[in-house]
């Protein structure tokens, strides 16, 4: 269904979106959102925004921030539900014709209604090479666009795209696509623009225009006031939102490091942090459970802490399941992560709902790992190298656990910390020995995570053919039974055949001040109702 370069990037992207934290550059002592005659609420972050552009937004607190101004079709609730944002409904009957109506009474903040014509312009910038967009991938699998997901040049008119009506456009695949994986795909990250303020644009000055600097015409819940990366994204409410006026008149992303938010929380500098947006150390979440300012929720895991292998290294089954045994991952839970965390075996924690607890978790068993050793005839003096990304203390301190734990039983290894920019190179490059690094897939539909991990171009080297059978049958499926078998025999052969493993899952933690009303602070759907949030203290 995806083309290899669909799950390089889509690799990418989602690495970028969930494992990068980038420092804040300063403080947030230049106290936005102090004003007191107004009702401002303020959510720490640790990534920096690295641009609020809904052609291409780059990172997970730029995805959030353009999902306030440009409202996508859809979104996930907290109960993993889709939810309808700037559609009003996405159907099919076929699995290749898509359906979708835009709601009747979305309109831009100047009053223009929101049109299936807008729609179909947005979808033709992402489709453009010119424009650059990073979720032009996204596309390959409609009628009319290239295996990149581009049209071609000057072209009007594509034969995947048919316009039904002034609320109503149909999207047509060249073979099945679930409702789910369109829904999570297309739905959750077309965040369409407004056609009658860009049409004199051209394409190639599109993303760098100064609209998508400070935007003059949005559709969600608040507009633009003002963009710092590195410290800050100030937002005003849009008090003519076609599903209500905001209650807030404000709202702040306020970007510093993981290890201040405690303290701010404390002083009430910020209200809220979110678990995709911001890396909480592990060990403030007690202190901050003792708050009695906020209310915390410590929750399931969400993220795995995986070990690629690069099976031209390591190219024996028998010896990567051996470094499974070696590794103490209990114990780095328990100590290194206060418990706040699950070891795992297959691609699926505890949150998502196709975890199998019927899989047993490969024990801690240095003795069956020498055995496998020797009788795979591995080299004692071979040196394998842990590649580790330098920016969270606790991969680092995990790491040089498992280093320690492999040189134990025989395997020499050393790690090397390095820059995530470079970790990935290495990765893509397949220029590494083991590499550890954070991946988290999207609960309701894992498909592109697992074909991006174990299909053709992954960075492991793995191939199974019952895998890739098993993975073309599941990208057409939408029956949750079937699905869920199918991703249990997965596991299984993911266990047996080890192309990769998770060391662990931390937990993940939500803080929402008790002064606000009407905010839950979770993975996915913190935002749906942003606009009936409200401050009671």
């Amino acid at each position: 269904m995806f083309s290899k370069k669909f799950k390089k990037i889509s690799g990418i992207v989602l690495s970028l979106i969930l494992t990068v934290s980038l420092t804040a550059c300063g403080s947030t002592s230049n106290n936005i959102g102090t004003d007191a005659s107004k009702k401002i609420v303020n959510v720490g972050v640790t990534y920096a925004p690295g641009n609020i552009n809904p052609l291409s937004p780059n990172g997970e607190v730029a995805t959030y921030a353009t999902g306030l101004l440009f409202l996508p079709l859809v979104e996930l609730d907290s109960d993993m539900k889709f939810q309808p944002m700037l559609a009003e409904s996405i159907e099919t009957e076929d699995n290749i014709t898509f359906t979708i109506k835009i709601d009747s009474n979305a309109k831009w903040t100047d009053g223009t209604p929101i049109t299936s014509d807008d729609v179909i312009y947005t979808i033709k910038q992402i489709a453009n090479p010119k424009v650059g967009s990073i979720y032009a991938y996204v596309y390959s699998v409609f009628e009319g666009f290239d295996a990149d997901g581009y049209i071609k040049e000057g072209e009007t008119d594509v034969k995947g795209i048919v316009r039904v009506d002034d609320k109503t456009l149909q999207l047509v695949a060249k073979e099945p696509i679930s409702l789910t994986t369109f829904q999570n795909s297309v739905g959750r990250y077309l965040w369409t623009i407004p056609e009658h303020a860009l049409k004199d644009i051209a394409p190639e000055d599109l993303i760098a225009s100064e609209f998508f600097q400070k935007p003059s015409v949005t559709s969600g819940p608040f507009t633009l006031i003002s963009y710092d990366r590195d410290h800050y994204v100030q937002f005003a409410a849009n008090k003519e939102y076609f599903k209500g006026a905001p209650k807030i008149d404000q709202l702040n992303f306020n970007v510093m490091q993981g290890t201040q938010i405690y303290a701010r929380l404390q002083s009430g500098e910020i209200d809220m942090t979110l678990p995709t947006l911001s890396m909480v150390p592990v060990t403030d979440y007690e202190a901050i459970l003792a708050l009695d300012n906020v209310t915390a929720t410590v929750d399931k895991p969400i993220t795995n802490q995986y070990v690629y292998i690069n099976e031209n290294v390591i190219p024996d089954a028998k010896v990567r399941k051996a470094l499974v045994y070696a590794i103490n991952r209990d114990q780095i839970v328990n100590q290194l992560l206060l418990g706040n965390g699950e070891v795992i075996d297959g691609f699926f924690t505890s949150y998502s709902p196709y975890f199998d607890n019927r899989l047993s978790v490969t024990e801690y068993n240095p003795e069956k790992a020498k055995e496998l050793l020797a009788e795979a005839g591995w080299d004692s003096n071979k040196e394998i190298t842990i590649s580790v990304s330098s920016g969270d203390e606790t991969f680092a301190q995990a790491a040089n656990i498992v280093a320690a734990n492999l040189n134990d039983v025989g395997i020499k290894a050393k790690v090397k910390m390095t820059d995530f920019a470079t970790l990935l190179d290495e990765l893509y490059s397949m220029n590494y020995d083991l590499g550890i690094l954070q991946y988290t897939f999207v609960p309701v539909d894992p498909y592109p995570d697992i074909s991006y991990l174990l299909q053709e171009g992954n960075v492991n080297g793995y191939y199974n053919k019952e895998v890739d059978e098993l993975l073309t049958q599941v990208k057409s499926e939408d029956d949750f039974d079937t699905i869920n078998s199918i991703y249990k025999r997965i596991n299984q052969i993911a266990q047996e055949e080890v192309p990769m493993f998770s060391v662990y899952a931390p937990s993940s933690i939500g803080v929402v001040s008790k002064r606000l009303s009407g905010v839950n602070s979770k993975a996915y759907g913190t935002f749906i109702n942003v606009h009936e949030w409200d401050i009671i203290q």
